[in-house]
C-alpha cells in the first residue's frame, strides 16, 4: 500500500505555529530574566537609596561643625615694681560648635590688677585662678571678611569660676561658680596659628547681681585675649 505524502504547502501553517510558540517561549523566558533583574536593581537602589540618606546625615553633622580651635593668649600684666605691662599671663582657650572655654590655672610670678570696684592690687605668684566655661551656644554665625579671613561669632551663657588671692585674704573660690553671658569671635587667617592672624576673644558680660564677685573684678564687660602664641583657629565658611 503507498503512503500519502502531506504536501509541503501543508506544514507551512504548523511550522509557523511552531515558530510561533517558540518565539513566544523565548519572549517570555526574556522578561522573566528582565523581571528577575527589576527586582535585583529596585533592591540595589534601596540599599544606594539608604547610603545615600546616611551620608547626607553625616554631612549634615560634619558641616553643622564648622569652625574649631585651641591654644594660648598671651596677655601682658603690670609688673609690680616698674608698673609696665611686661608680666606675661597666659590664658588657654578651646572652643567648636558646642563649647568654649578659656582659663588661667595660676600665675607663675607677681603681677598688678586693676579691679573695677577698688583701686590697684597687688596678686602674689600662684595666687590667681580664672575659668570661663560656656554652658549654653544660643547664636553660631560663620561669615568671610573682606580680607579672605574667617570669621565664627557665638553667643551664649557661662560658668565663671575666679579665685583672687591677696596677703591672707582671698576673694572668690575656683569650686564656686557664678552665671553670665558672653561673645567668642574667633578668626582664623590661614594656617599657621597667630602667626597666620588667628585670633580668640572671649568678651564676657557680667550682671551686677548674677555675678557680684566677677562683676566686682572685671566689671559689666571684660574682654579675654591676647598675642595667640600657640593653637590654631579653624573655620569653614559653608557659604563661601
Amino acid at each position: 500500500m503507498r503512503m500519502r505524502s502531506t504536501p509541503i504547502f501543508a506544514l507551512a501553517p504548523i511550522m509557523a505555529l511552531l515558530i510561533s510558540v517558540a518565539a513566544c517561549q523565548g519572549n517570555a523566558d526574556e522578561v522573566a530574566d528582565l523581571e528577575e533583574a527589576n527586582v535585583a536593581l529596585t533592591s540595589e537602589n534601596t540599599g544606594l537609596q539608604a547610603v545615600n540618606t546616611d551620608m547626607q546625615s553625616l554631612l549634615t553633622r560634619l558641616s553643622y561643625n564648622t569652625s574649631s580651635g585651641g591654644g594660648v593668649n598671651l596677655k601682658m600684666m603690670p609688673d609690680p615694681t616698674t608698673g609696665k605691662a611686661t608680666v606675661g599671663m597666659e590664658e588657654v582657650f578651646t572652643f567648636d560648635r558646642n563649647h568654649a572655654i578659656c582659663r588661667v590655672d595660676t600665675n607663675p610670678v607677681a603681677f598688678v590688677m586693676p579691679p573695677f570696684a577698688m583701686g590697684d592690687v597687688t596678686i602674689e605668684p600662684n595666687q590667681f585662678f580664672m575659668s570661663m566655661e560656656s554652658t549654653s551656644i544660643e547664636s553660631y554665625e560663620v561669615a568671610t571678611l573682606e580680607n579672605g579671613s574667617r570669621q565664627v561669632v557665638m553667643l551664649g551663657g557661662l560658668d565663671c569660676n575666679t579665685e583672687v588671692g591677696q596677703a591672707t585674704v582671698t576673694f572668690g573660690d575656683r569650686n564656686e561658680s557664678e552665671y553670665a553671658t558672653f561673645r567668642v569671635t574667633a578668626t582664623d587667617g590661614g594656617v599657621g596659628g597667630g602667626e597666620a592672624n588667628d585670633s580668640f576673644e572671649y568678651t564676657v558680660f557680667f550682671d551686677e547681681e548674677e555675678a557680684p564677685l566677677n562683676y566686682a573684678i572685671f566689671g559689666p564687660e571684660f574682654t579675654f585675649t591676647g598675642e595667640m602664641i600657640a593653637g590654631e583657629v579653624t573655620i569653614v565658611d559653608p557659604n563661601g
